[in-house]
């Protein structure tokens, strides 16, 4: 609530940083019939009193200490805001009006040891949920694994993680889906190629910053997480619940066995994967590993071909893996924020 230009594009800056659309207005009933959670007052206001119920933030520039503090004082301000010094601190302070909504859903998806096909089925899951209509992030948290886009395009044009190891604070959720590369419907973050450098990344300060952003920016996130000690790599406590791919033999049911168990603070659900050997089958494999059976992935044909030529989505039409990515997402919570074109 300003009749000031300066004030008014100063802080019109700081919501745009925030990805924040700022509604103007000029007297005290027009704001109030907005039911505003948080009202910025600018300190050309000759108001009196509380002008909302919700917070008040009263917005400066800087030089006016001395006046600014005084129309706080009037109008019960909560919080002065001196424009543009203050702009970092009202950042962060419009990024928490965002992240106050509805949150993205992060699903991990990991095999119980190497080659299982936990990248695949990723995509698969990806693949589905963008399908079904949630806005959905390929999240690739593999730094071995040579870059996922790989794997669904011969080409993709967009940031990768390397691109993000300098981010700090808050990260505006609107730009970083836009220069995300996508591919049918999906959203991809994948690593560059440079496995040193993208792990100091991943266990950095920068990886909540972008899982923030991505939960404000996706309904849901598919996590492509590395098999492996340790389990799942740094990005295993930033997810909801975690997908465990077990092939159905013997000696990969032990190893799957102990990830449930050293993964009891997550929901672990299987996905029992074929062939397998003479006494096993899919619910048997789920009681050995100790986890519920979401279901059964068979060995299909053509995969390494696919994914070779990066048209491993295109292996997500086959009958078999439509019906288990359906069962496999039918738990998961949909916040629906609305496709992305």
């Amino acid at each position: 609530m300003t009749s000031s230009q300066r004030i008014r594009d100063e802080t019109a800056r700081v919501a745009a940083a925030a990805g924040l659309e700022l509604t103007v207005t000029t007297t005290l009933p027009e704001a109030r019939q907005l039911h505003p959670a948080v009202l910025l007052v600018g300190s050309d206001s000759a108001e009196t009193g509380s002008a909302t119920d919700g917070e008040l933030i009263l917005v400066g520039l800087s030089g006016e200490d001395g006046a600014v503090w005084q129309t706080a004082t009037r109008l019960n301000a909560s919080q002065v805001a001196l424009l543009p010094a203050a702009a970092g601190w009202l950042v962060e302070r419009f990024a928490g009006l965002r992240a106050s909504g509805p949150r993205g859903h992060v699903l991990g998806v990991m095999g119980c040891t190497g080659g299982v096909g936990a990248s695949s089925l990723s995509c698969w899951l990806a693949l589905a949920a963008a399908r079904s209509g949630r806005s959905c992030l390929l999240l690739d948290g593999d730094c071995a694994g040579g870059g996922l886009d790989l794997a669904v395009s011969e080409s993709l044009s967009g940031i990768r993680w390397e691109d993000l190891g300098e981010v700090s604070g808050t990260l505006n959720p609107d730009q970083l889906v836009d220069a995300l590369p996508v591919v049918r419907g999906v959203s991809v973050l994948a690593m560059g190629g440079s496995p040193a450098i993208e792990a100091g990344i991943l266990g950095s300060s920068a990886v909540k910053s972008v899982l923030d952003a991505v939960r404000s920016g996706f309904d849901l996130t598919i996590a492509d997480l590395p098999s492996g000690w340790p389990w799942g790599g740094p990005l295993l406590p930033f997810c909801d619940e975690l997908v465990l791919l077990v092939p159905g033999r013997r000696r990969p049911l032990a190893v799957a066995h102990s990830i449930v168990q050293q993964t009891q603070f997550l929901p672990v659900g299987l996905v029992a994967r074929g062939p397998f050997a003479q006494d096993l089958d899919p619910h048997r494999v789920a009681e050995l590993a100790g986890g519920p059976l979401i279901g059964h992935l068979p060995q299909l044909r053509g995969v390494p071909t696919a994914e070779r030529q990066g048209r491993l989505l295109t292996i997500g039409k086959h009958r078999r893996v439509q019906a288990l990515t359906a069962q496999a997402l039918a738990t998961v919570p949909f916040h629906a924020r609305g496709a992305r074109p």
